[in-house]
């Protein structure tokens, strides 16, 4: 990949992220440049002729469905994790999509790999009897976030705190490039949750707890992402980000949950920020998990059907959470299946009981209980999708063998996202900026840690740390900015505990564990409990024993409580999960770069406040830190 035709390609490439779309139609092509996948022929597009470019998208999908068999139609209704399903399958079952779970991953996990798996399957798909392409989707919720040592761009509230949503547009298309690659072509991204309790181990996938911001941000990240080939996916419908501590499903505190919401607040709270989705064109929909008024969202048709495609207008895809019918209500899968479909989902998610979905779908339309005009509509919008976002046209993309891993200009993207999150929060005396010829003591779980930067849904569901075997991801942490710099501003860089009485300024680098849904529901929220690093206790111990001045730098995905320890801290920078360029936040501290983000999020001075956000102000809204708080360099 350091070769100049591929370093070329990619520039060529990357301008299209920002001045439209990547899908030109081009010739008829089921197997990617540079990758060799033999898929059996079982009658080949017996029918090839029948999609038919020159005609509308409704003519078209009018005569697929004309022609389709029951079978092939409840095969697009449902999408399968890639483990649970073979090529072969793909061809019997006619199956519309298949999904790669977080760290579900191809043993080697490279860019050429992910295409010869996508393009198995994709291959599969094209022959069969009427030929209709398969998606491949993922949850590249922070770049493409599966892929082993490729950029990792900060997480959603990093972004929200930033507020500028021309970049989030950018890291959308610098990642729809990246997924293009791969051949994947659609992603569960972005989650549009607007946050109410900072317990809640999802906080970080939500841009704010405003559901203004929350739409100014997923916008261009939806239209962008769809510009550039990629369906994008709305999640997860609807209020997961309210649900009420304690009512967590599955064994979880939190997540999966409850809420108890009056048809006011929510509509002004949760479904705006989905109608302002669907007004860009956003393609899917994933239902969530959790329950309004104790009825969960996967069997709610008033939800689905009344308010969503009915009354907002929704024509895209309606797609489960992964085996999320398996919760509802019901003394059979036939029940759940039934109930889901019936409320209006039109895509199955699944792994293990796929086939028992199918025949439950065909079963059910055999005795009644789903009405064919129910599947009919499900299959249209499935075609639509797939007719819209060029699919039918087979449009080639980047070589996989050609593509450039952590090529300059997603570097660059990634760079500048992060210094646009990092909040000021503190900064007694001016601290910030330090000045030069000083010695500044680095320390702390989190300042050498790739790992810990990048948080959940890192190449794996749950993501992992650094450790003694090497880091969790290529990049730069925040250790070696500050190293890179010690150089240009003539100071010495401490790391070692034992010698902080040489330092001027120590930095002090707190964090949480790396962690996803459910998991990293958290009912302790300090910086010692929970999800909290266990070192940041014993890092803030030697500080204080150094009686020198402190720096703390959160890398965290939500606000951790503070109150009693800020007051011996001379500066506090909230750096959320910055992801693998890490090393750029040093510029921050030495007038490099400016401090511009702001609280998207209300940060409480104690857990007996929770929740407390814009719109839940029961104390007077007397948080240690407003939302929209922040300093600049010289407050």
């Amino acid at each position: 990949m350091g070769n100049k035709k591929a370093v070329v390609l990619v520039m060529l490439l990357l301008i299209s992220i920002f001045t439209g779309s990547c899908s030109d139609s081009g010739e008829r092509a089921s197997v990617v440049p540079g990758v060799n996948v033999s898929v059996p022929d079982n009658g080949y597009n017996e029918l090839e002729s029948l999609y038919d470019e020159k005609k509308s998208v409704d003519e078209n999908i009018s005569a697929f469905l004309n022609e389709m068999t029951l079978e092939e139609k409840v095969g697009q209704m449902l999408q399968v994790e890639r483990r649970s399903i073979s090529s072969k399958d793909i061809q019997k079952f006619f199956i519309g999509s298949v999904l790669a779970a977080g760290g579900s991953v191809p043993e080697k996990n490279t860019m050429v790999e992910w295409r010869k798996l996508t393009d198995e399957y994709k291959s599969a798909a094209v022959h069969t009897r009427l030929g209709i392409p398969l998606l491949f989707a993922i949850d590249a919720v922070h770049g493409n976030n599966n892929l082993e040592n490729t950029v990792i761009y900060p997480h959603n509230i990093g972004l929200g705190a930033g507020g500028d949503s021309e970049l989030a547009g950018k890291i959308a298309g610098a990642t729809a490039l990246e997924l293009n690659a791969a051949g994947i072509d659609w992603n569960f991204s972005p989650c549009v949750a607007v946050s109410n309790d900072i317990r809640w181990g999802r906080s970080y996938e939500s841009f704010s707890e405003n559901p203004d911001l929350v739409s100014i941000m997923s916008i261009p990240y939806i239209t962008n992402m769809q510009k550039n080939g990629v369906v994008a996916c709305a999640k997860h419908y609807v209020a997961d980000g309210a649900v009420s501590y304690g009512t967590g499903d599955s064994g979880y505190l939190m997540d999966q949950g409850n809420v108890n919401i009056n048809q006011k607040d929510l509509n002004d709270t949760c479904l705006s920020v989905y109608q302002e989705a669907i007004n860009a064109g956003v393609k899917s929909i994933m239902v969530s998990y959790s329950s309004i008024n104790n009825e969960k969202n996967h069997g709610n048709k008033y939800l689905l059907q009344d308010r969503l495609k009915d009354d907002m207008g929704f024509n895209g895809i309606v797609i489960s959470d992964f085996e999320g019918i398996h919760q509802l209500k019901g003394g059979s899968l036939y029940d759940k299946v039934v109930l889901a479909v019936d409320a209006g989902i039109d895509v199955l998610m699944e792994a293990s009981q796929w086939r028992e979905c199918y025949e439950a779908l065909i079963e059910a339309v055999g005795n009644g209980d789903i009405r064919t005009e129910r599947i009919n509509d499900a299959v249209t919008r499935v075609l639509r999708v797939k007719m819209e976002m060029g699919k039918f046209e087979n449009v080639s993309s980047i070589p996989a063998n050609e593509y450039s891993l952590r090529n300059i200009i997603h570097k660059q993207i990634a760079e500048e996202a992060v210094l646009k999150s990092l909040v000021l929060l503190k900064n007694k005396d001016n601290i910030i900026p330090f000045g030069n010829n000083q010695n500044i003591a680095v320390i702390g779980p989190a300042a050498d840690n790739i790992g810990i930067q990048c948080g959940g849904w890192t190449k794996t569901w749950q993501g992992g740390m650094d450790n003694e075997d090497g880091r969790w991801m290529s990049g730069t942490t925040i250790l070696d900015g500050f190293k890179e710099l010690a150089g240009k501003k003539g100071h010495k860089i401490i790391t070692d505990i034992a010698k902080l009485e040489e330092a001027d300024i120590i930095v002090a680098v707190l964090g949480e564990y790396p962690y996803a849904e459910g998991k990293g529901d958290d009912d302790s929220m300090d910086l010692v409990n929970g999800t909290a690093l266990a070192d940041n206790e014993k890092t803030l111990k030697a500080a204080y024993a150094a009686k020198k001045p402190i720096v703390v730098i959160l890398v965290s995905g939500r606000p951790r409580l503070i109150t009693d320890e800020i007051d011996r801290w001379d500066g506090l920078v909230q750096a959320w999960l910055p992801g693998t360029e890490g090393g750029v936040i040093a510029r921050a501290f030495y007038g490099d770069a400016e401090f511009t983000a702001r609280l998207p999020v209300t940060w409480p001075r104690n857990l007996e406040q929770l929740p407390i956000t814009l719109y839940k102000q029961s104390d007077g809204y007397n948080a240690l830190f407003p939302y929209g708080y922040g300093l600049n360099v010289k407050n």
